[in-house]
C-alpha cells in the first residue's frame, strides 16, 4: 500500500474525468486573482498523458483599454504533461491582470513578452505571431470598451449569477470544451485548495486544483502516517509513546493504532486525536504499556475489534481477521520471537522514527531506530551514535548528525551544492508569532546568553537582556536577509512564508540597531561610517572610537547602495546565515506544503539588490558576496554558534551545513577544497560530541 502525506495541492476528486482519453489540449484551469496577495496565480493545461507540448505557448493579453489593450503581459512555454495529462505553470505572484485579460494557448509562437498586438486599442489584433490558436478564454470586468481577443468564451460578471468577474475558473467536468460559459465554474475566491488556505467553498464554486483533476468539492483530510514509535528504552520504560503525522489541526479520531504481538493478538488499541499546528499527534501512555518484545503497529481506520482478539488464527504469520475498514500504515519491531505483520521491519529496536519526517514509501528504509538510551526524552541524556535517531515526541524527527549528511556528494562544487540543498530543503515551519511554539520561543532558546539562561544576547549590540516571551519589548527579530529583499511576511491565513520564519537567519536584536541596519547590504565600511558600539557580555564586545574595534558600522541608504558592517565576533555568524539562505532557497515550491519559495542569490553587483515586495517565486539578491566569504573565513564557527545550530535543528528539522562544515563554503562558492573527505574532521569515526553541545 502507498501512503502519502496530505498537502493542499493533492486534492482527490470524485468527479468522472470525461476527457481523460482526449488528445486535444485545453486551458483547463486558471487563477489570475484571489483574496490577499496574488501569490498563487497559475494556468493549467490538460491533454494527452506524458506528451511533449513544447510547441505550444500560453500568452496573456491585456484587455483594459485604459491600460494599453493588446499588450502581451505574460508568456509561458508549455512543457510535458504528467502521467494524468496535466501541465501547469507553477505558482506566480502578481503576474496577471486583476481586471480584463485573454488567455490564449497557441502553436508556433514567434512573438515577445510586452509586444503590443493591438496598436489602435480597437479590439482587433494587428499582428498574430503564432501559427494557430488551440484554445482560449477571457475574463472581462464589465467596463465599457474592454476587449477579449480571439476568445471562444468570455467570463464576465454575472456569467454564473455572481456579480463579480471570476478570479479564476475550472472546466467542470474536467476537460469539458463546448466553447461556452457552461464549461466553466468560478474557483473559490478565498483559495480553497491552495497552500495554507482553508477557503470558503460554496456550492457554486470549484476548488483550486493546480496539476490535478478539477472538482467542486473538497475531499476529506488524507490519512496520517505512523511517524514515530517508542515501546522500550533504558530504565523503567516511563516514556513510551506513539506519534502520527498528517494535516495540521486535523481530526483523526476515526483512526486507531493497534499493537499486535508476535502471535497475532491485539495487545493494545490507541485512539488517535487531532494534530497540532505542525501536524503531530502523540499518545499519552503510562509506564510499560507497550510490549518490549516483537510487535507490529497498525494504523487503521474505523476499528471494530476488541482487545485480546486473535487476528492470526492459524499462527501462520498472516492476518486472517481484519476488523477495520482501511489499513492505513504499519511498522514492525522484530525482536527475535513470533511473527510480524508488516513489510516495514525495523528490526531489533525499542523505538524508531520516519526519516525524513513523514516520509512513507512503504519500505523499512523509511525508518531509523531510536537511541535506546533515551536521547531526547525528558530526564535522559542519551548516547545517540551513527545510525540512531533522537526520540522526538511531538516534534520533527531528526537523526544523528553524521547520518544527516549521508547523502551529500562533495566531489565538486555543483554536486555538493545540489546534494546539500536536497538535504536541508523542505524544513518544518513554525509561525512567526503564535500562542503555540513560534519563532520567539525558538530564538529565545537559540540566542540564549551562555552565562545566564534567563537572558538572551542580541546579535549586533551584544546586549544581555532578560527574556520576555515575545511581542513589543526590549528586543525584536532581525531578518539577516531582509524580507523586503526577497520574500513576503504573510501570516494568519495568508499562507506560510518559509524564509520569513526561518530561524537559521532570524536573530534577536536591539530594536534601534535593527532599524539602523534596515535592509542595507553587508559590506566593509571605513572610519567615515557611523559607529554602533557593542556591550561587553560573554567575554566579547565593548570599546569604541577606533575603526573597526568591536563595533558595527553603517553608511548609506537601505538596499544595495548602503552598507552595514557587523562587528568582528559576529561577522562569521552573519555570513553563514546568509550563505545558508542562498543554499536553502532555490525557487520552486515547498515539497510538503506546495507553497512557492523564492530563489535567493548572493551577488557583488549591488545594482541587483532591489526591493521585491511580495516576491515568492522570482530571483532576489543580497550581498556583498565577496565580503561575506571574507567574513566567514575570518570568524569560524565557535561553540555558541554550533549550539545555536542544534537548537534550530531540533525545531525545524534542518541544519545550517556551513556551521557544521565551514570547509564546504570554499568548495561551493570558490570550487576550492572539494577533494577534502566528507568527514575529514573525525566525525566518520563516530565521535559526534561536537554536534550535541545542547539538548535538542
Amino acid at each position: 500500500m502507498s501512503h502519502r502525506l496530505s498537502i493542499p495541492l493533492l486534492l482527490i476528486s470524485t468527479l468522472l474525468c470525461l476527457a481523460s482519453t482526449a488528445s486535444a489540449q485545453v486551458i483547463n484551469e486558471f487563477v489570475g486573482n484571489h483574496s490577499g496577495p496574488d501569490q498563487f496565480e497559475f494556468i493549467e493545461i490538460f491533454g494527452a498523458p506524458s506528451t511533449d507540448y513544447s510547441n505550444l505557448t500560453i500568452i496573456q493579453i491585456e484587455g483594459d483599454t485604459g491600460e494599453d489593450a493588446g499588450i502581451v503581459q505574460s508568456v509561458f512555454p508549455v512543457g510535458t504533461t504528467d502521467a494524468d495529462g496535466y501541465w501547469w505553470t507553477g505558482f506566480n505572484s502578481d503576474e496577471f491582470e486583476n481586471e480584463s485579460y485573454t488567455i490564449l494557448l497557441v502553436d508556433g509562437w514567434s512573438g515577445s513578452d510586452g509586444a503590443d498586438l493591438d496598436v489602435g486599442d480597437d479590439g482587433t489584433l494587428d499582428s498574430t505571431p503564432w501559427t494557430s490558436v488551440i484554445d482560449s478564454v477571457a475574463v472581462l470586468d464589465g467596463d465599457s470598451g474592454d476587449h477579449s481577443y480571439l476568445s471562444q468564451t468570455d467570463l464576465i460578471p454575472n456569467f454564473d449569477g455572481d456579480s463579480f468577474p471570476p478570479g479564476g475558473a475550472s472546466r467542470i467536468p474536467n476537460g469539458t470544451d463546448t466553447d461556452s460559459v457552461g464549461d466553466w465554474v468560478r474557483n473559490d475566491w478565498d483559495g480553497a485548495g491552495l497552500p495554507g488556505q482553508t477557503g470558503t467553498l460554496s456550492a457554486t464554486e470549484a476548488v483550486n486544483t493546480p496539476g490535478i483533476e478539477n472538482s467542486t468539492s473538497l475531499p476529506p483530510a488524507a490519512p496520517p502516517v505512523l511517524n514515530e514509535v517508542v515501546s522500550d528504552h533504558t530504565g523503567a520504560d516511563t516514556e513510551e509513546f506513539v506519534e502520527v503525522f498528517g494535516d495540521p489541526t486535523a481530526d483523526f479520531s476515526d483512526y486507531w493504532i493497534l499493537v499486535i504481538d508476535g502471535t497475532g493478538t491485539t495487545d493494545n488499541a490507541i485512539q488517535a486525536g487531532s494534530t497540532d499546528a505542525q501536524g503531530f499527534w502523540v499518545s499519552s501512555l503510562g509506564s510499560d504499556v507497550l510490549p518490549d518484545d516483537t510487535a507490529t503497529f497498525l494504523l487503521v481506520e474505523t476499528w471494530t475489534g476488541s482487545l485480546g482478539q486473535d487476528l492470526d488464527t492459524n499462527d501462520d504469520g498472516t492476518l486472517d481477521v481484519t476488523p477495520w475498514t482501511t489499513l492505513v500504515d504499519d511498522v514492525a519491531f522484530d525482536r527475535g520471537s513470533g511473527s510480524i505483520y508488516s513489510d516495514s521491519d525495523v528490526g531489533d529496536v525499542g523505538g524508531a522514527s520516519r526519516l525524513p519526517n513523514g516520509q512513507d514509501s512503504d519500505q523499512s528504509a523509511d525508518w531509523q531506530g531510536n537511541d535506546f538510551d533515551g536521547a531526547g526524552l525528558p530526564g535522559f541524556g542519551g548516547t545517540p551514535t551513527q545510525g540512531e535517531a533522537w526520540n522526538t515526541p511531538g516534534v520533527v524527527n531528526r537523526t544523528n548528525a553524521v547520518d544527516y549528511y549521508a547523502g551529500v556528494d562533495p566531489q565538486n562544487g555543483t554536486t555538493l551544492r545540489d546534494t546539500l540543498h536536497a538535504t536541508i530543503d523542505d524544513h518544518t515551519r513554525f509561525p512567526y508569532s503564535s500562542a503555540s511554539t513560534d519563532t520567539w520561543d525558538i530564538l529565545e532558546s537559540a540566542d540564549e546568553d551562555p552565562t545566564s539562561s534567563s537572558n538572551v544576547l542580541t546579535i549586533y549590540k551584544n546586549g544581555s537582556i532578560a527574556k520576555f516571551g515575545g511581542g513589543s519589548g526590549p528586543y525584536n527579530r532581525e531578518h539577516t536577509w531582509p524580507s523586503s529583499l526577497g520574500f513576503p511576511d504573510q501570516e494568519d491565513g495568508m499562507g506560510p512564508s518559509y524564509p520569513y520564519t526561518d530561524c537559521h537567519h532570524l536573530r534577536l536584536a536591539d530594536p534601534t540597531y535593527n532599524s539602523d541596519r534596515g535592509s542595507r547590504a553587508f559590506g566593509n565600511c571605513n572610519a567615515g561610517c557611523s559607529e554602533r558600539t557593542t556591550d561587553v557580555n560573554n567575554g566579547n564586545g565593548g570599546g569604541s572610537g577606533v575603526y573597526p574595534g568591536n563595533s558595527n558600522w553603517v553608511t548609506g541608504s537601505d538596499g544595495g547602495t548602503g552598507t552595514w558592517e557587523a562587528w568582528g565576533h559576529r561577522k562569521g555568524d552573519v555570513a553563514r546565515s546568509i550563505l545558508y539562505m542562498d543554499l536553502r532557497y532555490e525557487g520552486g515550491n515547498h515539497g510538503i506544503t506546495g507553497f512557492p519559495e523564492p530563489n535567493l542569490e548572493l551577488t557583488d553587483d549591488t545594482g541587483l539588490i532591489q526591493g521585491t515586495g511580495t516576491n515568492t517565486s522570482g530571483t532576489a539578491y543580497m550581498g556583498r558576496k565577496s565580503v561575506l566569504l571574507e567574513w566567514h573565513a575570518a570568524d569560524p564557527p565557535d561553540a555558541d554558534e554550533m549550539a545555536r545550530n542544534e537548537v534550530v535543528y531540533s525545531h525545524q528539522g534542518n541544519r545550517n551545513p556551513f556551521v557544521d562544515h565551514p570547509e564546504w563554503v570554499s568548495c561551493i562558492y570558490e570550487d576550492v577544497g572539494c577533494e577534502t573527505p566528507l568527514f575529514a574532521d573525525g566525525f566518520e569515526s563516530g565521535d559526534t560530541s561536537v554536534w550535541s553541545l545542547t539538548s535538542p
